[in-house]
Formats: structure tokens, C-alpha cells, sequence
């Protein structure tokens, strides 16, 4: 089984594993983000738009809210939900985002770093759409371990699909001329966030 069937399987189901506390963990999250009207959001990875009411409440009227996903069941499922026109919808890869260079104020990956089979190539094609000084955001509602023990216990074709450790996400950030700015790993949340710095993309 490829990896967008095993997604486009879970889709109708997908929504049923959301606790109270996960959305709350998310919303807290995308609050501390600090999101003006205005921005242009990617959300890579966005499953069934479980970000999207938390981002378009940032946003307001104003800016833009691209869905990404390569699964087209979850995407359907998000589309379903009649989202304000603020977003948008793409069904790509992350290795071949259909954006223009230096598009992006923030690309947020919630659910979706551990899933991506080359993380480099993923990093540097999100670099690509950010516009200096933009930002990344990766973002899970646990820790690095227990999301590790998780995918290993589920087995099968995610039972490899891992968060590194720190010292091995910096390199693989710094690769893609991005810089992490804070990194928090916890038993509630984990959270990283880098920045497109101007000095590497002149």
C-alpha cells in the first residue's frame, strides 16, 4: 500500500480522533504564531482542515489559506466543510508545491514532518515558497517519543515515518538555509519553528 492510499483510507474516520484537547493544543499553538491579516498561509499536509478554522480566525477577511494535501479523500472531507473563501485548495506533494517563489509569510506542517520520505528535498521546496524572513512551522499534540512509539506501533507502512531528534532536525533545517528560532518538546505539545533568514537567500 502506497502512502496517500493508506491517508485516503483514513479520511472519513479522520476527524473522530480530534479530543477536546488536541484542538485546544492547536488552537494554542496557532495563537502563539503570531498570524496577521493579511499573511499567506500554506497548510501542508492539512488532512481534513483541522487547522483551518484556527488559521481563518487569525486571518479574518484578510490574506490567504492554501490546503495542501496529496491525499484527494481528505482534501474532499475538508472541501466538505464549506471553509470561507479565504481558502484554498491543492492537491501536490511537498516535493513540488504549486506556488510561486517567495509567495508564503507561513508554512505550517501539523501531523506531517515524520511523514514526509525526504525530508531535505521537503525543506528546501518549502524554503523555496517562503518569503525571507517567512516562517516554518512543524507541530504535533505530543511529544517526539510518544509520536515515535505511536507510528511504530501502528506498523506497516508509517512504522518509519519518525520525527529526528533535535540534533538531527537542525542539520536537516540548516541544509535547507532555514534557521530554528525556538523548539519545544513536551509530553503536550511538540513544537518547532524556523525562519527563512534574508542573509541565505540573497
Amino acid at each position: 500500500m502506497q502512502l496517500q492510499e493508506y491517508f485516503d483510507q483514513l479520511a472519513p474516520t479522520w476527524d473522530k480522533e480530534l479530543t477536546r484537547e488536541r484542538l485546544k493544543c492547536l488552537g494554542n499553538i496557532v495563537k502563539k504564531l503570531g498570524i496577521k491579516p493579511g499573511y499567506y498561509v500554506l497548510d501542508i499536509g492539512s488532512g481534513t482542515g483541522v487547522l483551518l478554522p484556527f488559521l481563518i480566525a487569525e486571518l479574518g477577511d484578510e490574506g490567504k489559506v492554501v490546503a495542501l494535501d496529496f491525499s484527494a479523500e481528505m482534501l474532499g472531507q475538508a472541501q466538505a466543510k464549506n471553509f470561507q473563501p479565504v481558502v484554498g485548495f491543492a492537491q501536490a506533494d511537498v516535493l513540488a508545491i504549486p506556488l510561486a517563489d517567495k509567495s508564503v509569510d507561513l508554512a505550517i506542517c501539523n501531523s506531517a514532518f515524520p511523514h514526509f520520505n525526504d525530508k531535505v528535498k521537503a525543506l528546501k521546496e518549502i524554503a523555496r515558497v517562503l518569503r525571507n524572513n517567512g516562517r516554518l512551522v512543524i507541530c504535533h499534540t505530543m511529544s517526539r517519543e510518544i509520536l515515535n512509539r505511536l507510528h511504530q506501533s501502528i506498523g506497516g507502512i508509517v512504522a518509519s515515518d519518525l520525527l529526528p531528534d533535535e540534533s538531527q532536525l537542525r542539520g536537516l533545517i540548516k541544509q535547507a538555509g532555514l534557521k530554528i528560532t525556538h523548539f519545544e518538546d513536551s509530553p503536550e505539545r511538540y513544537l518547532v519553528i524556523a525562519e527563512k533568514s534574508t542573509l541565505m537567500f540573497k
